[in-house]
């Protein structure tokens, strides 16, 4: 990260071109629930997005970890509270949540899926039991975690699922537009952040650079950003663009700053200096998520926390019967359970030796994941408008994985020391790890890495298979997302300096901070966390723009005596 101080200027010289309450950078989940949570609080929100509003969210499955006793939850039978999600939660994130704050995580978790539904946010009441990366269309509640894995803690689904066409990122997003919108907060878009302006340690306000209104540098500006999803080189010419057309303007905001404005995993350079084992991980968001948010708090004086930590995810299920097979690393041993969640799974994959791993299956087993992804809805029952929309990206992803794992991203031998020889194992260590492994499943005997009796079968019908997990695989691309950033008060969602006290004026919510999900990751645990820390970054800052009124009000009337 650049160690140059960051550029601010004092306050008192300023003169501002606007005043608002509170300007939120970033109109992501979390920046659209921080401008609602505080026009509720009677302030007056301005709202500026680099591109054209949504983020990561718009294009994510809009699964929300919830529960404690919501409303699907309990339309399902399920009597979850959040002592028991608390307990499940903290087994997840370790020491790196503050139990203040994930407590006040769990007992709001299920008043925010009812205060989505007042929004216009619905999530059927529907629960999906098998294990999947996205239920189908109309299932609103299924495990999107590691709940069934921890002794002792009784698991309950917790993904929530709002209504929609496939991926509901995008039906998620509208609502909170539409809401935001609907309370006057003023929001504008192809507009980035510059710096933030200081007063004695204070932020006051913030620079904004905003895009020329000329019709083609806007749509050259967006033909950009969606080629930037897949080359730096576009990436780069967006932020040409920018300096070259944008304007200049100071806006003051009584209230604070909100910075939303994503993660930093579209940032290369930031990856491989603080979480090089995900450097070669196929990005999951957007360009806007290229650190610009957090290196705009950190120039301000905002420490930084958790970034190494990335949730990269290596999906091998769906299909369900690969979840029965062996991952071992490269000296042919086994390392955990395989039917953990995907992220979880690459978590411990890149722990192993070359961050290397393969999954062994043999000949039933692949059989039968055929059959099971035949089972699946098929695409051509999809209709086109949904399919160019990318309601249907988990789908598609989910059919084209599977087909890659069986047909392409493997090697077969059919012979287990034939397959050792070809994967480069030690010789005799995989026949070893398998007549382990079977002769558990013959004795009835539970699995020295806790996988779950049903899922354990012995791997003795040859021809074998090997598929490549390598999570920098160019075949089966790993999603990552980051989750450190900034550091905040959990329950505030204040920034805080390296000695941890706060930053007057400056917050950080979502992915730009390091919040609930700053160690690991389950389905939808993002997305929660943007609610949460995004609310709790607009109520707070609402009540700073309320005080700052009053001593301004106090102020002027004093000087009249």
């Amino acid at each position: 990260m650049s160690k140059q101080p960051h550029r601010s200027e004092q306050a008192g010289a300023i003169q501002w071109d606007e005043e608002f309450d509170i300007v939120v950078v970033g109109f992501g989940a979390a920046g659209a629930c921080a401008a609602i949570e505080a026009a509720d609080q009677g302030a007056r929100v301005l709202v500026i997005d680099r591109f054209s509003g949504g983020g990561a969210t718009i294009r994510s499955g809009g699964v929300i970890y919830a529960g404690g006793g919501s409303g699907a939850q309990r339309a399902a039978g399920f009597k979850d509270t959040p002592a028991i999600m608390f307990d499940y939660l903290e087994q997840e994130t370790g020491d790196s949540v503050d139990k203040n704050v994930l407590r006040a995580f769990c007992e709001t978790s299920a008043g925010t899926i009812a205060w989505l539904g007042t929004l216009g946010v619905r999530i059927p009441e529907t629960f999906y039991p098998r294990k999947t990366t996205q239920p189908p269309g109309g299932y609103g509640l299924y495990f999107s975690g590691n709940e069934k894995h921890y002794s002792g803690i009784e698991p309950f689904p917790r993904g929530h699922v709002p209504e929609g066409t496939g991926m509901s990122g995008g039906s998620l997003f509208r609502a909170l537009k539409r809401n935001a919108l609907e309370r006057n907060v003023t929001v504008r878009t192809r507009c980035r952040s510059g710096r933030l302006i200081l007063n004695s340690g204070t932020v006051e306000g913030i620079q904004v650079l905003t895009l020329s209104g000329r019709a083609p540098v806007r749509w050259i500006h967006a033909a950009l950003f969606n080629l930037g999803m897949i080359g730096g080189i576009f990436r780069k010419m967006i932020s040409l663009l920018e300096r070259v057309f944008s304007r200049s303007s100071l806006i003051r905001a009584r209230g604070g700053v909100i910075i939303s404005a994503g993660g930093f995993v579209y940032n290369r350079s930031l990856t491989r200096e603080y979480a090089p084992a995900y450097a070669g991980c196929m990005p999951l968001g957007t360009p806007g998520d290229d650190g610009s948010g957090i290196l705009l708090g950190s120039r301000g004086g905002g420490a930084l926390a958790s970034m190494d930590s990335c949730a990269a995810s290596r999906f091998f299920c769906p299909p369900e019967a690969f979840v029965s097979g062996l991952l071992v690393n490269m000296r042919g041993e086994r390392f955990c359970d395989e039917s953990l969640y995907g992220a979880t799974l690459s978590r411990h994959i890149s722990a192993q030796p070359e961050g290397r791993a393969y999954l062994i299956v043999d000949e039933k087993l692949h059989q039968r994941a055929g059959l099971q992804m035949k089972d699946e809805q098929r695409l051509r029952d999809v209709p086109i408008a949904h399919l160019l929309s990318g309601e249907m990206n988990a789908l598609i992803f989910r059919k084209a994985m599977a087909f890659v794992n069986r047909r392409i991203n493997r090697v077969r031998a059919d012979t287990v020391s034939g397959l050792e020889k070809i994967c480069g194992l030690p010789p005799g260590s995989l026949a070893a790890t398998i007549a382990a492994h079977n002769r558990r499943c013959e004795e009835g005997a539970a699995d020295v890495f806790g996988k779950a009796a049903s899922r354990m079968e012995k791997i003795d019908g040859p021809p074998y298979y090997a598929i490549n997990c390598r999570l920098d695989s160019r075949l089966f691309p790993s999603p990552c997302l980051t989750l450190g950033g900034l550091k905040v008060d959990g329950g505030t969602s204040q920034v805080l300096r390296g000695d941890g006290s706060p930053i007057p004026g400056l917050y950080a919510a979502g992915r730009s901070a390091a919040g609930v999900c700053s160690r690991s990751y389950v389905s939808g645990l993002s997305l929660a966390d943007c609610i949460f820390s995004g609310r709790n970054a607009g109520r707070h800052a609402a009540e700073r723009a309320g005080s700052e009124s009053s001593t301004t009000l106090t102020g002027a009337a004093h000087g009249t005596l």
